[in-house]
């Protein structure tokens, strides 16, 4: 529910604060006082329309179902939001401070918030039509029905996915195989160990370095024949701690000279060509998948495809059964939802009849066809009007037929959010808006609802009417009070000329719809 509307920097408000309630707010006023540009600054903080002032800002009441989204979406708890917009040299969006993409925070309010308008909506589209009929199905076991369906129409499309990809794959088998046979030879030729290759850059490296490395310690060897001299001064003028110090120091200069003159022996047997066509070949592989280890994990699951491809004939075999068996089993539950719905059909056509006549709509014609089975069954349902298909009919009765749909589903389903209807009793007749009037009072018992009129109906049956008027060039919006809804009623019956009789038609309206 939007429970507050705070506008600034407006060119036809200036600044403004509204409180709205639950139920029926509606918005009349002289032609050309800012009706509609009000509407376009509601509609703004959903991403609806583009804001037309500096700073426009809102509070909404969540529904339960849009606290958890928004809890997990943006980590904000609690059921009252603050969505605030900001056009400077750019629009800026805000929950509850923190900002937030326009098309995030449309799609988030979707479902809530609705836009009565043009020829939008899909209320009229044959899954909603169907999902209506559905939760007129007054059985626990068409409920049950309907969802094991749903769930056998999934795992169908599941495995007809999985077969779909291994009847593919089979067409490409032999150069799938190919390729892999491929991979794991070349890997398996070169046979690589984790680590081996930076070993073998080490030793590259010391090859390189080997004459330089011999002709060092050679010249250390020549050096270490002078220590004995040196030991002996040391001894004569007793400074033995000095002697033992560089003795044991010298000793483990020599055992490491020692070593590394092993180790360069050793290198005496290395052939530098195939080291270096050794790691070439770690080289190649570390180019093509990144590491060494990377490399004999490719193999393995080369190999394992390899292993894959053969046992392809035991895995399609049972694909092949579980759809034949999932295929049957949704043609008998499609059949048993069929036989329920028709069952229902006539009661919801009636249903529907009853609030075409109050909207003063043709006839309505609703029947069951077959369609390509889904997660819904086989069954399709059309709605006509007299003899006019949905995509035939006018904006206007294409939106009151729009109405009627939602009053049934309401009805039936418990629905909360809120609808915005733009002026949807325009160039209707007073019968006609009359009706339109009668069933969105019937909405708002599940919907907050905001709609302009220009007619008396909608107003004498609102549950807040907000007055828009101009005054000195400037815009103003008062929630009246009941002897300005009846002073507001005269004047929309007689004109601007209010007469006794209008206000007394005006007083008798609202006691009536008390």
């Amino acid at each position: 529910m939007i429970k507050k509307l705070s506008i600034e920097g407006s060119e036809i408000f200036g600044t403004l604060e509204l409180n709205f309630g639950a139920g029926f707010c509606v918005f009349s006023g002289p032609s050309g006082s800012g009706k509609s540009v009000l509407m376009d600054s509601l509609l703004s903080c959903f991403g609806l329309r583009e804001p037309n002032a500096a700073i426009i800002e809102t509070d909404i009441l969540l529904s339960p179902a849009l606290v958890k989204v928004f809890e997990e979406e943006l980590g904000i708890e609690g059921e009252l939001i603050n969505i605030k917009i900001i056009k400077k040299d750019k629009i800026r969006y805000f929950v509850n401070f923190a900002p937030i993409a326009k098309k995030h925070l449309l799609d988030m309010l979707s479902t809530y918030i609705q836009h009565i308008h043009s020829r939008g909506g899909d209320e009229l589209g044959s899954a909603a039509l169907l999902a209506l009929l559905d939760s007129s199905v007054d059985s626990s076991a068409h409920r049950e029905n309907l969802a094991t369906h749903a769930a056998r129409f999934r795992e169908l499309h599941r495995y007809k996915k999985e077969l779909a990809e291994l009847l593919q794959a089979e067409q490409n088998l032999a150069s799938l195989r190919e390729i892999a046979e491929f991979e794991v030879q070349k890997i398996d030729t070169i046979a690589p160990n984790p680590g081996e290759y930076e070993k073998l850059l080490d030793l590259k490296k010391s090859l390189s370095r080997k004459e330089k490395l011999l002709e060092s310690i050679a010249k250390a060897k020549e050096s270490f024949e002078q220590v004995d001299s040196i030991l002996s001064a040391l001894g004569q003028i007793e400074c033995m701690e000095a002697r033992s110090a560089l003795e044991q120091a010298l000793s483990d200069a020599n055992a490491l000279i020692q070593e590394e003159e092993q180790k360069l022996e050793a290198l005496d047997e290395i052939e530098a060509q195939n080291l270096l066509d050794r790691i070439s070949a770690l080289s190649s592989l570390i180019h093509r998948y990144g590491s060494i280890e990377a490399a004999l994990e490719h193999r393995e699951t080369q190999a394992k495809k390899l292993q894959d491809f053969s046992d392809t004939s035991a895995t399609k075999s049972k694909l092949e059964s579980q759809i034949t068996a999932l295929e049957s089993a949704l043609e008998s539950s499609a059949k048993s939802l069929n036989t329920a719905r028709q069952k229902c059909l006539p009661t919801l056509q009636v249903a529907l009849a009853q609030l075409c006549e109050k909207l003063k709509l043709p006839a309505p014609y609703a029947r069951l066809d077959s369609a390509v089975m889904s997660e819904s069954g086989s069954d399709v349902l059309h709605i006509r009007l007299h003899t006019s298909e949905i995509a035939t009919l006018s904006a206007g009765e294409f939106n009151r037929l729009r109405l009627a749909v939602m009053c049934l589903s309401a009805r039936t389903q418990k629905r909360q959010g809120v609808l915005i209807l733009d002026e949807i009793d325009a160039n209707l007749s007073g019968a006609e808006s009359e009706g339109v009037a009668h069933v969105l009072k019937e909405l708002s018992a599940s919907y907050q609802i905001f709609a302009i009129s220009h007619q008396p109906h909608m107003p004498s049956l609102a549950d807040h009417h907000f007055l828009v008027q101009k005054s000195s060039g400037a815009s103003s919006v008062t929630l009246l009070n009941k002897e300005g809804r009846i002073q507001e009623l005269a004047r929309m019956i007689s004109g601007s000329h209010i007469t006794q009789e209008a206000l007394d038609f005006a007083k008798k309206r609202l006691e009536d719809n008390a």
